[in-house]
This record gives structure tokens, sequence and C-alpha cells, in this order.
């Protein structure tokens, strides 16, 4: 069964359901998880560096910020479920870092904005990327503001 899961998160609301099923899934199986925020490059996105854009190394640190507090909130979660847990920021393209870390671990368990239309089309799918590229097991977590 499922004794490793991979919870990445971007610290979007989204992103934290997945973490919340993923953490109740682990504390059912007794199984120990991995979360991981993936920070991504500015650059090539953007056309940003730093020669380019006076503040880009605030905005990077300001960045791998955000990526450790979403990181705190999952641990303090898995903590108070009594979940065994290991944490990474690593750098990189977000689905290429998922999947490179999904290598280690049984599951992945992914929130999923559920976006369709432009929205998508502008700003992609991780989950979905991961989903069908993942040669381990996904299970998406659907988040539905209410």
């Amino acid at each position: 069964m499922y004794r490793s899961i991979l919870l990445p998160t971007d610290g979007s609301e989204a992103a934290e359901a997945g973490v919340r099923e993923g953490l109740r899934l682990a504390q059912a199986l007794k199984a120990k998880v991995a979360f991981l925020y993936a920070l991504e490059p500015l650059g090539p996105r953007l056309l940003l560096g730093p020669e380019t854009l006076p503040y880009y190394r605030e905005l990077l640190e300001d960045l791998r910020q955000t990526g450790l507090a979403a990181l705190d909130r999952a641990t303090r979660l898995a903590e108070e479920m009594g979940v065994p847990f290991e944490a990474h920021l690593l750098e990189g393209l977000a689905a290429e870092v998922i999947l490179r870390e999904a290598e280690k671990h049984d599951l992945l368990v992914l929130g999923t904005h559920g976006r369709t239309g432009l929205d998508r089309l502008l700003l992609g799918s991780v989950a979905r990327e991961v989903a069908h590229r993942s040669p381990k097991p996904v299970l998406l977590v659907p988040y539905r503001r209410v």
C-alpha cells in the first residue's frame, strides 16, 4: 500500500485542500509524507532578471518566504495530526520538480484549482501535467470555493 505520500503545495487554498486530504490519508494508512514547494524561476517566464528589474533579488526572496510559509503551515498541520513528515523547498518548474520527487514516493496527492478556459490556457495546470506524466498514482483533490 502507500507508505510514502508526496504532498506538493503552492500555498493556495486549493493546494492546502490537497495537503489536508493527503494528511488524512497518511494518518489512516500510517504513512509518512513529504511536503514540497517548487520555487519557479522568474526569468524565462517573465523575461526578467537582475539586469532588467532592480528589485529582482528582493522579489525572489519574497517568493522564497512565501514557500517557507506554505511549508510551515503544512508541517504544523502534520504535527497536530501526528503524521511523520519532511519538507523541501526546491527550485525549478513546478511540474518538473514534482515529477522528479515523485520517484521517491508511492503516491502523489495534489489539490487542483479547477481552472477552465482562458485561465487554464494562460496559467496552465500543474496538476494536469503531473497527472498525465507521473509514473506513480496521483490523487487529485478538486477545490471549490464556497
